[in-house]
Order: C-alpha cells, then sequence, then structure tokens
C-alpha cells in the first residue's frame, strides 16, 4: 500500500514492495519528477528493509527525532535520513532517486496539473478578496444602516452624533467615538450602542436597570466595563454574545452576578480577560478552573 505526504514544495509517494522500497518525489513548482526502487544494498545500514522503510516513513512525517533533507544536482535528488532511535542510536543513510524523463502524455499531464494548481491559486487570491470586499461592504452599510434607523442622530459641521440619553439630560456622542463612558440613571436608549461603528471601549457606571446585557450589543467592542453600584439587580452575563469581538470585561460591585460560567460554556465569545470586584456571588473554584482550561486570564478582588 502507497502513502502520500507533502514536505514543502514536494509530494511524496513511498511504498515497501517484497524486496524493495519504492520513492517517487514530485517538485510541484517545476513539475520534475524524481523515483526509484530502493533495496537493502543501497541503503547500506545493519537494519532490515521494514526497519529502513519505517525510519523513512518517520522522517516524512517530522515526528520527533527523525528527519531528512533534499538536495537536487544534476537530474539526481539526494534524500539524506536522520534517525535518533530510543535516544541513544543514530541511523543515517541516503537514497538517490534520478529524474524521470516523460513520454509527450506524461509531460501534457503534468502542464495540465500546473495550469489546475495556478488556477486554484488564482481562485483563492479572488475568494479571499472578494471576502475582504463583502466584509467592507458590510461595515458601510451597517454605518448607513444606523444613520437611516437611528432618527435621534443630529448632523452637525463636525460629524453625526447620537444621542443615548431619552430624559433631558441628551448625551450625545459622535458615531465614530472609539471610547464611551456613560452613567446609566434609567434612561439609556440601548438600541443606539450599536450606532457607534468603531467602538473599542465603554464603560458604564450605575449599571442597576439591567438583570443580563441582551439589550443592547456592539459588533466592534473590545473591552467592557460594568460598575454595577452595589444593587444587586445586574445577574447573568446572557447576551454575551451581542459582543462577538469582546476581549476584555470588566464588573464591579455586582453581588447578584452568579452564573458566569455557564453562560460563557453556551455563549460563543472571544473573552481573553476577566476581571472581577465585589461579585461576591460568583463561585470562584468554578470560574478558576474554566479560566485555566481555557487559557483566560482572571483577576479576582
Amino acid at each position: 500500500m502507497s502513502e502520500t505526504f507533502s514536505y514543502k514544495n514536494y509530494s511524496i509517494v513511498a511504498s515497501l514492495n517484497e524486496r524493495s522500497i519504492y520513492l517517487k518525489m514530485i517538485d510541484t513548482i517545476n513539475f520534475l519528477s524524481y523515483e526509484g526502487n530502493v533495496d537493502l544494498k543501497e541503503l547500506r545500514v545493519s537494519i532490515d528493509l521494514d526497519g529502513a522503510y519505517k525510519i523513512m516513513i518517520n522522517c516524512f512525517k517530522e515526528e520527533g527525532n527523525y528527519s531528512f533533507t533534499i538536495s537536487v544536482n544534476s537530474g539526481v535528488l539526494k534524500l539524506a535520513f536522520n534517525a535518533l532511535i530510543g535516544g541513544f542510536l543514530k541511523v543515517n543513510f541516503d537514497v538517490l532517486l534520478r529524474e524521470k524523463l516523460m513520454s509527450n502524455d506524461g509531460q501534457l499531464t503534468l502542464n495540465f496539473n500546473k495550469l489546475e494548481q495556478q488556477q486554484a491559486q488564482a481562485i483563492d487570491v479572488l475568494t479571499k478578496k472578494c471576502t475582504d470586499l463583502e466584509a467592507s461592504v458590510n461595515k458601510m452599510q451597517q454605518i448607513i444602516d444606523c444613520c437611516q434607523i437611528f432618527m435621534t442622530n443630529i448632523y452637525t459641521p463636525q460629524g453625526s452624533w447620537c444621542d443615548i440619553q431619552s430624559n433631558a439630560q441628551t448625551h450625545l456622542n459622535n458615531i465614530s467615538a472609539k471610547e464611551i463612558t456613560m452613567t446609566d440613571h434609567g434612561h439609556i436608549i440601548w438600541k443606539n450602542i450599536n450606532v457607534f461603528y468603531q467602538l473599542e471601549k465603554m464603560t458604564i457606571h450605575n449599571f442597576i436597570t439591567k438583570t443580563n446585557i441582551r439589550d443592547f450589543k456592539n459588533a466592534e467592542l473590545t473591552e467592557l466595563t460594568l460598575n454595577c453600584g452595589n444593587g444587586g439587580t445586574f445577574a447573568s452575563l446572557d447576551g454575551i454574545q451581542n459582543f462577538p469581538n469582546l476581549e476584555i470585561l470588566t464588573i464591579t460591585s455586582a453581588p447578584g452576578l452568579r452564573d458566569v460560567v455557564n453562560i460563557l460554556k453556551i455563549r460563543q465569545h472571544k473573552i481573553k480577560t476577566l476581571k472581577f470586584q465585589g461579585c461576591t456571588a460568583v463561585n470562584v473554584v468554578e470560574l478558576q478552573t474554566y479560566c485555566q482550561v481555557n487559557n483566560v486570564f482572571l483577576a479576582l478582588s
């Protein structure tokens, strides 16, 4: 049975026969082919053919203590195998494979393969460009939708602004703001938080009117701080999925917060840092275990 491997720009085929080892190397850039049957005499090692074949396979797999190098000179490809068996036994041998001169049909097949590979690479490049373009269009559409939907926006010579307070205490912020700090007096227009298309950091003081964070979202936010004022109302991280790029979450003075680990396990997120202060109902042991397993930095006080 043949085994196949890939190494740098080479495609490798190897098989063990009764009296020899068959090797074929194809240079996928220049589309040159090297192959041959190697018997035990050519290897010049004091092991049987099966053992030599296993060493080759381990080298092709690049397993620990197994390696090989490739060099080409005048139509001959040299494979140098190096193995350290059991931590003390070194086995080294070389294999020489000659370039296979192909017939017209064989050369035509390789030319077709080369064209197919070039086409596949071109498709990959175009696909990536289309994906990037789609992301840019979606980003622009988000900005346009925000400007159209949120009628509380005010246009001034300085740019587009958004009101995130519904009472007389107007709280205007430029929709291009990267950082927002606000206080929850019970009049926040939560849906308008989504309008800030490049928001990175948001801090909410006196966050005592919500039991969770399902009522607002922002796709760009990377750092969120909730100061809950010891009110005990805020009890769940449900809604964390509304912030798909959130990396740092800080929560202070939230004695009612409990289901941290349960929510983090079932909601998709990218959080890398968790900071809790005065969150006395959080199961510390459970949270520490979760953070250790998932490589999340945790700060508790």
